[in-house]
């Protein structure tokens, strides 16, 4: 899925956090497991992020932000679960698209991102909001952001379609909002916590693989900044 990109502060830092791992093909959410808190932006614009996101930063316009993405993706086969048999096969392949970010005023970001994805074959695309709220309190930082992702009729096939039992279109993948909260405890180290929910389109969410539309993600970690 192609996310929020990072902000164009030079803001750089590492650490671990813990979160949640969960699959619309799941009935349940799966256990918390550690993953990299990373994002990192070099004096070149180049930038990579704990997400699965690397890219590079081509505008020397404040109000403007525009480049290249690489996006990692996640594999799944059709006899990782029993709800997968008779689907496609996905690869881990890395996506290849761009990023245009436009800041709107009022600490308000326009996001916009597309990529070819190498797996399906296809296009995804994301339209999204993001706003820093005014400090309410010394040392913390907290956005909101709110999106739709979007994916042609050969993504969706790759990753809902079962084959003699159903067959979807391209068009609304997912609706996602969220809230990332920084906490600075010093002047190298900070706290990052993250909530984030989904709610599937209305053609993944008729597919007989997912188990709920609606989903709920958090992370929470701690990284030092550099």
């Amino acid at each position: 899925a192609v996310g929020m990109m990072p902000d164009g502060s030079t803001d750089m830092y590492v650490g671990l956090a813990l979160a949640t791992r969960l699959s619309s093909s799941d009935d349940n959410e799966s256990a918390t497991a550690l993953r990299p808190l990373l994002q990192v932006r070099w004096s070149n614009g180049i930038f990579v992020s704990g997400t699965g996101v690397a890219g590079m930063h081509l505008s020397h316009t404040p109000d403007v932000e525009y480049g290249p993405l690489l996006l990692d993706s996640n594999s799944r086969g059709p006899g990782d679960r029993p709800r997968l048999a008779n689907t496609h096969p996905i690869k881990g392949s890395w996506d290849v698209g761009g990023f245009y970010n436009y800041y709107l005023g009022w600490r308000v970001r326009l996001l916009t991102s597309a990529a070819y994805d190498t797996s399906a074959h296809g296009l995804v695309g994301s339209v999204g909001l993001q706003k820093t709220l005014a400090s309410m309190a010394p040392h913390h930082t907290v956005s909101l952001s709110a999106g739709v992702l979007l994916g042609d009729g050969a993504v969706m096939r790759e990753r809902y379609e079962v084959f003699g039992a159903y067959r979807p279109s391209g068009g609304l993948m997912s609706l996602n909002a969220g809230v990332n909260w920084n906490w600075e405890l010093s002047s190298r180290w900070l706290i990052n916590t993250a909530v984030s929910g989904q709610r599937l389109g209305g053609a993944p969410a008729a597919s007989p693989i997912v188990g709920r539309r609606n989903a709920v993600t958090w992370s929470s970690g701690l990284a030092y900044r550099f």
